[in-house]
């Protein structure tokens, strides 16, 4: 759409307004296009918010391919989660699936991440929460954590297995 207004009763300044509280809401933080739509439909309506996204997009500020490798990167680094946890949350912010599995899928290969490091540095995190517990309870609770971030069980338990010794503490 272009930058003119369409006769849709809209004034100018409602498109100013947008777009300071998409610029705002930018500032903080990168948003997915339909996650920042979401937020700006609590103010304004649907035309103006269009515009100001085409706007947004042609101007670099908001693109769901560099949101979705970034919020990637950043979960598995700091909180991680298994793939497909991380595509599902990806989804629920309003990316579309395939750029959400094509963006986990860079971050994974670039990083040289597969699931049971993944799980195996979350559950190292986790550990020390537990470390005033029977082994079996820590084994339990371990497990139900890895669970809890999407890993599946096999590998939740090869990584529970393979941190905690018979004697239930840790390598």
């Amino acid at each position: 759409m272009s930058g003119r207004l369409v006769n849709t009763g809209e004034a100018p300044e409602q498109y100013t307004r947008a777009m300071v509280r998409a610029l705002s809401l930018l500032a903080r933080r990168q948003h997915a296009a339909r996650e920042l739509e979401t937020k700006l439909l609590r103010n304004f309506e649907q035309p103006v918010i269009q515009r100001v996204l085409a706007r947004l997009s042609e101007l670099g500020h908001v693109d769901d391919p560099a949101f979705a490798r970034e919020y990637a990167r950043q979960r598995f680094e700091r909180s991680p989660r298994a793939p497909l946890a991380v595509v599902s949350e990806l989804i629920k912010r309003g990316v579309r699936r395939d750029t959400a599995e094509e963006a986990v899928t860079l971050v994974l290969a670039e990083g040289g991440l597969e699931e049971d490091l993944l799980a195996e540095t979350a559950a190292r995190k986790k550990l020390a929460a537990f470390q005033n517990l029977k082994p079996s309870e820590q084994k339990i609770r371990l497990f139900r954590f890895l669970s809890s971030r999407g890993f599946a069980k096999a590998a939740a338990l090869r990584v529970v297995e393979r941190i905690l010794e018979p004697t239930g503490k840790s390598n």
